[in-house]
């Protein structure tokens, strides 16, 4: 029956890749990427001034955004169930926590970071908003992962949210910060200001989901020694983009392939290795990765299997861990787990981003 479910997923994977590459050569504009990922509804803000550290203005989230209930873990899997620092399986179906090492702790969550960018994104702009890019680039590190869009060109949210969470583009991520807060807060806004802003924002959709132990200073999550969070609260995060169709389309796709405004095409691999996995039996949805040398390799990783949906988080792993806890848990959510099998001789990890 595994075999069954893993040839089924190979076959699923394949297909969507194909498909993904056919439908965006076959579109452009805002539409290329928008018949795919959409929201019903999204809010408008006027624009409006306001200080750095002043809460952000009230809005409606086009997909959720009342504070999400976790609960207690229910299983006794030790520390040692898992390498990395720390960690969560959440069932997302019956909504409770299987397995939880040190969720509470301070940790530095690198490029999972994006996830809630996105949200704050999605809250704040339509699919049909038109994001320009830039002179915010020139604050991007130059060491970290790019999406290579070019300062000039101008791309419509669901792209530029694409340029963000599948190669994982820290530029991406600066453009979208700088957009948002210029909406929000007025086109007078220094680059610098901009970013400032931007963390107003996500700091305070964190808040409305329940985050507690959050305060984010970046929108891509290079490091900064007060750009932190705990796994439980990045999992509130993750429950929060589950159930945002726009996100999970697009990090459900190994391959991305979208057009700007001025026609010019982009494709993107997808640095999660699980997304074309075949030796899962599970169809994977998502969500993202993230390193720095602070942060370790992370990963926030979320899945269906038989109607049944997990979301599992993995912070300051090892290189080689980050992918053999993913799957441990995994197992363990969707009732596979085998005590006698060695995860850890899996192939290792190879992909390094901020």
């Amino acid at each position: 029956m595994a075999k069954v479910r893993m040839i089924s997923v190979y076959i699923k994977k394949s297909i969507y890749v194909i498909a993904a590459v056919c439908i965006a050569l076959a579109l452009s504009g805002c539409g290329s990427v928008d018949l795919r990922m959409y929201d019903s509804n999204s809010s408008e803000e006027s624009t409006t001034s306001a200080p750095v550290g002043t809460t952000a203005p009230e809005t409606k989230a086009p997909e959720t955004t009342s504070a999400v209930a976790v609960l207690e873990p229910t299983e006794t899997y030790r520390d040692d169930f898992v390498r990395c620092e720390a960690a969560i399986c959440y069932d997302l179906t019956e909504e409770k926590i299987l397995y939880a090492k040190n969720a509470d702790e301070k940790i530095y969550p690198a490029s999972t970071t994006k996830i809630l960018t996105a949200l704050t994104a999605i809250e704040y702009t339509a699919p049909e908003y038109v994001y320009y890019v830039g002179s915010e680039l020139d604050l991007v590190a130059q060491d970290s992962s790019m999406s290579w869009i070019a300062q000039g060109s101008s791309l419509c949210r669901n792209e530029i949210l694409t340029a963000m969470l599948a190669p994982s583009g820290n530029d991406a991520a600066y453009c979208i910060a700088a957009n948002v807060a210029r909406k929000i807060y007025g086109e007078e806004l220094s680059d610098t200001e901009t970013i400032d802003y931007f963390a107003v924002l996500m700091n305070d959709y964190a808040k409305k989901l329940g985050a507690e132990n959050t305060h984010f200073t970046v929108p891509d999550g290079y490091h900064d020694d007060d750009h932190y969070t705990t796994a439980s609260d990045m999992l509130k995060f993750a429950i929060a983009a589950a159930q945002s169709k726009t996100i999970c389309d697009i990090t459900s796709q190994p391959l991305a392939v979208v057009y700007d405004e001025q026609g010019g095409i982009h494709s993107w691999d997808n640095g999660n290795i699980l997304l074309t996995d075949t030796t899962i039996p599970y169809e994977v949805y998502g969500m993202k990765t993230g390193y720095t040398d602070e942060a370790g390799f992370c990963f926030v990783g979320y899945a269906g299997m038989d109607g049944k949906k997990i979301i599992t988080l993995t912070f300051n792993c090892e290189i080689k861990n980050r992918y053999a806890d993913t799957k441990k848990l995994m197992d363990l959510g969707f009732g596979l787990y085998d005590k006698d099998y060695d995860y850890y001789s899996l192939p290792t990890d190879t992909e390094q981003e901020d």
